[in-house]
């Protein structure tokens, strides 16, 4: 008995305790925006001042100027070009912005789960863009504070608070997108053509920098004696420390370069122009992964490079599979587009400006054109081959493909010749519909039976010998188990008739 009390009294304070949760005092609320706002950007500042002020004492150059470096630093994290001793760096590494925006989006993902109002979610947005906007107004205050004493010149102020909203905007839209994208989506219908053909373009492009990740690699590996070589131009610890840093740093945007490439478009790094087929060399950046470059052009065997998109493709093709032809290629155009639309935006982040060397990166438009056509070209192939294999139009089963999660009507009988007499009829007197939901598809099924011993119309209850009169619309009413179909709506099985009831 004393058992049963004691779990009776934890329920009951579970209870209380979910209460107060629920209505926690309003601090709780801005100590969570207070959070969202400084806490990616003070573990950020953080960070920096903790590698630079061990770099400096490596180097045997003290902490003086460590907090316009700092500065310096957290503008570089957001892309926003740094001039240092008058030589303008747009090419600034990918790595450090990839894990900033992480942390940005985890942060924002996790305020934005506990929103029940959209102007609780208007608030996170803009104490997550706002905290990283007043950290940027700091930095240049110290940045142009130091620039009489310190080699890091006064950045544009439009352009380093342009920068950050673009850099962190993306990241907080997504952080936003992990918790809220499905209401939103099922808020204004989007169908789920567009929807799968979204998350193909993704994993398109994940394929992408796969392959483009697998030739950096693989091209260090073949050049390491180059690599070593520039490491060791670095005559002490913390020199062969800062060259192995910056490189790595700087892989990331290697990775889409070489991603980019096996499109087919040219990259340029300093005064060597490269694509799949030649190398043109010149001047490039002291960096040992630059060493990773190859000497001279691969001639024919280039053309495996496009194995990579032509793989992408495939897999993309696969991934939006359907027996409508039409609605698989309109899957994979939007999915080409997405990946396309990545491609350019990464190609944009990893390029820019590198002082007297010009411009590094890839070519920006031709890097989107044709990864969009090497996809098309592929996921095109997969939809006629898919197709031709089907034999023509046939039925869709539940959850092997794209149709399935279509919300459309089933296509009349008499247009399916091969379906057999296992299949209900249609009576629009006993048709019945369900919608059900699972993850992000919408399976959409119509049960539809007849029952030739159960009649339907008024007439045929008369005609049974009693006086009970029923409507049609009350025999349309009647409930689902009573027909035997209540449990089995989900499976689309039709359930076995009732006995005849009359008297």
């Amino acid at each position: 008995m004393s058992a049963t009390s004691n779990s009776l009294a934890t329920r009951l304070r579970q209870v209380r305790l979910a209460r107060r949760a629920d209505t926690a005092p309003r601090k709780a609320a801005t100590w969570d925006l207070v959070k969202v706002a400084f806490l990616v950007p003070g573990l950020s500042i953080i960070a920096i001042v903790v590698v630079l002020g061990l770099v400096r004492l490596l180097a045997g150059d003290g902490l003086s100027g460590i907090m316009s470096a700092t500065a310096a630093g957290w503008l570089a994290v957001n892309q926003v070009p740094v001039t240092i001793s008058g030589v303008t760096l747009g090419v600034l590494p990918l790595l450090p912005t990839l894990l900033v925006c992480a942390g940005t989006v985890k942060v924002v993902a996790e305020g934005a789960s506990t929103a029940r109002e959209l102007p609780d979610l208007v608030g996170i947005v803009g104490a997550a863009i706002g905290g990283s906007v007043l950290v940027t107004a700091l930095s240049l205050a110290v940045v142009a504070d130091g620039a009489a004493v310190s080699a890091v010149g006064q950045p544009d102020p439009l352009a380093a608070f342009g920068y950050t909203i673009l850099i962190q905007g993306a990241a907080v839209l997504v952080g936003i997108a992990i918790p809220s994208l499905r209401p939103i989506l099922e808020e204004f219908a989007v169908p789920a053509t567009e929807r799968v053909g979204a998350r193909g373009g993704v994993v398109a492009f994940g394929v992408l920098i796969a392959g483009g990740a697998l030739l950096v690699f693989g091209s260090i590996v073949m050049h390491w004696g180059s690599v070593s070589t520039m490491i060791s131009d670095g005559n002490s610890f913390d020199g062969y420390l800062g060259l192995t840093g910056l490189s790595i740093l700087y892989l990331p945007n290697m990775v889409v370069g070489a991603a980019a490439v096996t499109t087919g478009t040219n990259a340029q790094l300093g005064d060597t122009v490269l694509d799949a087929f030649d190398v043109s060399r010149g001047a490039v950046p002291p960096l040992p992964i630059v060493s990773a470059l190859p000497e001279t052009g691969l001639g024919g065997l280039g053309g495996l490079l496009f194995v990579v998109p032509l793989a992408a493709g495939v897999l993309l093709g696969w991934y939006c599979r359907s027996t409508d032809p039409v609605r698989h290629l309109r899957a994979v155009a939007i999915g080409a587009a997405v990946a396309a639309a990545l491609v350019v935006v990464a190609s944009l982040a990893s390029g820019g400006r590198l002082g007297e060397l010009g411009r590094t990166g890839v070519n920006t438009a031709t890097a989107g054109v044709f990864t969009f056509a090497w996809l098309m070209l592929a996921g095109a192939l997969v939809v006629g081959a898919m197709w031709v294999a089907s034999g023509g139009i046939t039925r869709a089963r539940h959850g092997d493909d794209l149709d399935s999660w279509l919300d459309d009507v089933a296509t009349p009988d008499e247009e399916h010749p091969d379906r057999g007499p296992s299949e209900t009829e249609t009576d629009d007197d006993t048709e019945t519909g369900d919608d059900t939901e699972t993850g992000d598809e919408h399976w959409s099924t119509r049960v539809e039976t007849t029952d030739p011993e159960v009649e339907t119309t008024g007439t045929d209850v008369e005609t049974a010998g009693t006086d009970v009169e029923t409507t049609d619309s009350e025999v349309e009413t009647a409930d689902t188990d009573e027909l035997g179909l209540g449990p089995e709506l989900d499976s689309g099985a039709a359930s076995e008739p009732e006995p005849d009831r009359r008297d």
